[in-house]
């Protein structure tokens, strides 16, 4: 047993953004980094968080086995080396020396096991689950961990990474401390959270990597990305998390603009258990009503890629493999005749428009584009916070979403897709045959067959029509020009603010 881990919450006065006209930044007086972002985070559980925000602001906090870096290569992070057996159905780490969490209470092997038999525990509801969930035993002591696995998988280390996947104390874990109290091993200290206003944190004087820089990180709530753009003009903030390309366009050269091709993408996702949806015919005629070139030109000002279910790098989909790549009116009027619906039919789709920018864009473009196939798209508008509680019910029949994508499509879909994965009530579609290419998938270490792997999964998801894949958009970040040292990371992660500097 490990002593026992005490963690302090101080509060603080959140400052207001105050001003619009633009001022040159003034040199920096102290190392406060303050971060403009539209949403407030929604929990401080991250094996829990979905939400964005939550998830960037956790993700400076904890710390997980792996990294991915900026060339989507997978890094060492808590743990500094690891290998598989022979048949990939063993793992073994061995972890990072003198790490320490926020409380000084030192990280090790106990750790690793309460984290990830935590993730596992379908009580938890954590996020990631289906990514890990051919584990069968974790063992270990010290600094050195074995991962049983009930199948060869050789993804499940790109699963490790992010923060749904953080290391957590053993001791915050038995004593049922998560969410409550707010302990990792990341960059930064969680200081407080004011609702609607502000999250504090500040750095850590005994992170495991290179000393950091920054002495506080303060993340405030404003309700505009225009009202975030003038607050950095007027130099009242240093930092910005963009989703809107008009926004991100009119980034001045006072400002430093990081514009990175992202792993996410927007979808309009079909429930495919939910009548009229649950007719392949009628999930058909929408991919064959919907132009997403337009899309992308109506809703995100060109500043997207058209792209296909799995937009990992080295597995991307061809956007051009599907029924129907183009519009094909006169398909789509087939199928909804061949469906039963040749007078047309009503579609209800919630959509967050606070979520990210372009989710109003996107939902009026499509309820436009489908309207003149006969199909109507009727819009649910939900706050964020309701937004995402319905998501994870899968209580919806479409859904506008952005989503998270990964450097591995099993990491990026094996949660969704198959049968057993922990959000396939919000995926709405599952079949054996797909239950067949994920475990192949898994199973097989080389690139060439997973390539073909991912290809026949892409193929049977969009011939099935289960979702509408529509572009993956940038990942914005707008920087004083006196903040050095940052890393964009195509996965929306800021931790490289562990290196940032102000100047």
């Amino acid at each position: 047993m490990k002593l026992s881990k005490k963690f302090a919450i101080f509060s603080i006065s959140t400052a207001l953004v105050a001003g619009v006209a633009f001022v040159a930044p003034a040199q920096a007086a102290s190392k406060d980094l303050a971060i403009g972002v539209t949403l407030d985070i929604d929990k401080l559980d991250p094996h829990t968080s979905t939400s964005f925000s939550t998830v960037r602001a956790l993700g400076l906090v904890y710390g997980s086995l792996v990294e991915v870096g900026p060339k989507l290569d997978i890094r060492s992070g808590l743990a500094a080396s690891w290998g598989f057996n022979a048949d990939s159905t063993e793992l073994r780490l061995k972890l990072r020396k003198n790490v320490k969490f926020h409380d000084g209470s030192a990280f090790d092997a106990e750790d690793v096991k309460a984290s990830l038999n935590r993730i596992l525990d379908v009580n938890t509801k954590a996020a990631a689950r289906a990514n890990i969930a051919t584990i069968t035993s974790i063992t270990g002591s010290g600094l050195s961990v074995l991962i049983k696995l009930s199948v060869p998988n050789a993804p499940i280390l790109a699963a490790l990474d992010g923060v749904n996947m953080s290391m957590l104390s053993s001791d915050d874990i038995a004593a049922n401390k998560i969410g409550k109290t707010v302990n990792g091993t990341g960059p930064f200290k969680y200081v407080s959270w004011e609702p609607g206003q502000s999250v504090k944190l500040e750095k850590n004087v005994t992170y495991w990597k290179a000393p950091v820089k920054l002495d506080t990180v303060t993340f405030r709530i404003i309700p505009t990305e225009a009202s975030i753009l003038a607050a950095l003009n007027a130099g009242t903030i240093q930092f910005s998390v963009l989703t809107s390309p008009t926004v991100a366009l009119q980034v001045g050269k006072n400002l430093n603009l990081y514009r990175t091709p992202g792993l996410g993408y927007v979808t309009l996702q079909l429930n495919a258990r939910v009548a009229p949806l649950n007719k392949l015919d009628v999930r058909l005629a929408i991919q064959c009503a919907i132009n997403r070139a337009e899309v992308v030109k109506t809703a995100a000002a060109g500043e997207a890629k058209v792209v296909g279910p799995i937009t990992s790098p080295a597995y991307a989909s061809d956007p051009d493999d599907r029924p129907c790549p183009n519009v094909d009116l006169a398909k789509t009027k087939k199928y909804l005749a061949d469906a039963g619906y040749a007078d047309g039919l009503t579609i209800k789709a919630i959509v967050s428009p606070t979520q990210y920018a372009t989710a109003s864009g996107t939902a009026q473009n499509l309820k436009a584009q489908l309207a003149k196939a006969g199909i109507n798209l009727e819009l649910d508008i939900l706050d964020n916070a309701t937004y995402v509680s319905r998501w994870l019910a899968g209580d919806f029949a479409a859904a506008v979403a952005n989503n998270g994508g990964r450097i591995d499509p099993d990491t990026m879909y094996t949660r969704y897709f198959p049968s057993t994965g922990n959000l396939n009530k919000v995926a709405g579609y599952s079949s054996a045959t797909m239950d067949a290419l994920f475990l192949k998938g898994k199973a097989t270490g080389r690139a060439a067959e997973r390539k073909l792997i991912y290809k026949s999964i892409s193929q049977e998801l969009e011939n099935n029509a289960v979702w509408i894949w529509l572009f993956a958009p940038y990942e914005y970040r707008a920087a004083a020009k006196n903040v050095t040292g940052f890393i964009p990371l195509a996965t929306g992660s800021l931790i490289e603010l562990r290196v940032v500097d102000l100047k």
